[in-house]
């Protein structure tokens, strides 16, 4: 149990967010949804004391990225605020980005040549990971592009992932993305999305890089046993999320919140770094169904109980399940997910639980959709529906009813005592954060 340690009404926030945790019915589990197979009587106590609802991320049936979504739920603007998924991934990563260059998440992938084109059969080389992966990495670790003109160099990360970086004059993120993001299509040809020189002396960069990567990667001697062993080779590298290195105001600016976030990957990471948030290592933490859930928590708890009033815990689990399309899996892995909530059960009046997760990834699709993704808001005091049980279904009836993902934290505002109230003014306030009266400077007579 944490303990009563102020007596502020303004309270503190633990923002819960279980990647991919929506899902559809599954013939796997007899047409429930994991969430509805289940046992979870911690989610299930926790949703009774408080409300429970659903989200759109974006917007109706729009399938998200955990970048857009993250962002868009943690109030930011993705029309105005949103650098590109690269940028991310390179920051959580730890790699010094200058102005002027371009980063793109990519995948180590398995293609297939079909006369002129490739045609990727797997995303993920079959989730290469360990030294194999780090010889693919190696092989194309650098790479001069455009006569010299212009240097590659990647970044292996986690797994297939890794990071691109596009060194050189007049480059932009204005490009399209090489990765068909499905199974059975054709690595794509990158276009400029303007028609300026410099969009398309970059598409031009990033074409050739794809293509080396190809003509180097496919007789690669680690990927040769790969394939004698029955394994898939990561003969090619498919580049996304074109980006470049942007401003965001910190998360304190935004909503007044002393911030701190528990990830591990660098995509959550990177989110987390560029809003001003302190990054906490969790011990045993891997990103993956084993990953230490419990520590999490507790890591979470212990950042409110020294100082902070908001930490943003991010959990990949449930996303890396679906994303196999083993909803057994993900079952086992909510299991484990609701061990680890039972450290919440008996939280103070102080203290503000909200959970969801980033977008909604059915495990019969295996990638992410434009469902409604379950959401749950809870604490003592908070007003209570009569749900009686957190998944899919019984979200559709909850207290807080359908709402967008970039409301979330009006939400978090309002229900831990920190909203102000809005009158009439010339020109709308757009965001409802407004500083109070002791963290602002007083009027002084002295300057009369």
């Amino acid at each position: 149990m944490l303990s009563n340690k102020t007596t502020l009404m303004q309270r503190k926030v633990m923002f819960i967010l279980l990647d991919g945790l929506g899902d559809r019915p599954c013939r796997e589990l007899n047409g429930l949804t994991p969430l509805q197979k289940a046992d979870i009587p911690s989610f299930d106590f926790l949703a009774t004391n408080g409300m429970i609802g659903r989200h759109y991320p974006l917007g109706p049936g729009i399938p998200p990225g955990s970048d857009t979504a993250q962002l868009s739920m943690l109030g930011y603007d993705i029309r105005t605020e949103y650098p590109g998924r690269g940028y991310f991934e390179a920051l959580g990563w730890g790699v010094k980005i200058e102005k002027g260059e371009v980063l793109f998440r990519v995948n180590f992938a398995t293609v297939e040549r079909d006369g002129s084109n490739l045609i990727v059969k797997d995303r993920r080389a079959g989730r290469i990971s360990g030294k194999d992966a780090e010889s693919v990495a190696s092989a194309v670790a650098e790479m001069d592009l455009m006569n010299g003109e212009i240097k590659a160099v990647l970044e292996h990360t986690l797994e297939h992932r890794g990071i691109l970086i596009l060194k050189g004059s007049d480059l932009v993120p204005d490009v399209t993305d090489v990765d068909p993001h499905e199974v059975g299509y054709p690595v794509l040809e990158p276009q400029p999305l303007t028609s300026s020189p410099k969009a398309k002396k970059t598409a031009l960069a990033l074409k050739e890089f794809v293509l080396k990567s190809y003509e180097i990667l496919k007789d690669l001697g680690v990927n040769v046993e790969r394939k004698k062993s029955g394994l898939l080779p990561a003969n090619i590298v498919l580049p996304r999320g074109a980006a470049s290195k942007l401003h965001i105001p910190s998360f304190m600016k935004k909503w007044g919140f002393k911030s701190a976030a528990i990830a591990v990957g660098p995509l959550y990471k990177g989110i987390a770094k560029s809003v001003g948030m302190k990054l906490l290592e969790v011990e045993g933490a891997t990103g993956l169904p084993n990953s230490n859930f419990k520590g999490k928590i507790e890591k979470g708890l212990s950042a409110l109980e020294s100082g902070f009033d908001f930490v943003f815990v991010h959990i990949k689990g449930t996303d890396v399940a679906s994303h196999m399309k083993n909803p057994e899996l993900k079952v086992k892995v909510l299991e484990r997910i609701d061990d680890a909530l039972e450290s919440l059960l008996d939280l103070s009046a102080d203290y503000l639980l909200l959970l969801t997760g980033d977008h909604t990834t059915p495990c019969s699709l295996g990638k992410h959709s434009g469902d409604p993704v379950p959401l749950m808001i809870s604490g003592k005091g908070i007003p209570k529906d009569d749900a009686g049980r957190f998944d899919e279904l019984r979200c559709i009836r909850g207290g807080i009813g359908t709402v967008l993902g970039k409301d979330l934290m009006r939400l978090v505002l309002n229900y831990s005592n920190r909203a102000s109230e809005h009158g009439l003014r010339p020109k709308p306030v757009e965001i409802p954060y407004i500083p109070k009266p002791d963290q602002l400077t007083p009027l002084s007579l002295n300057q009369w």
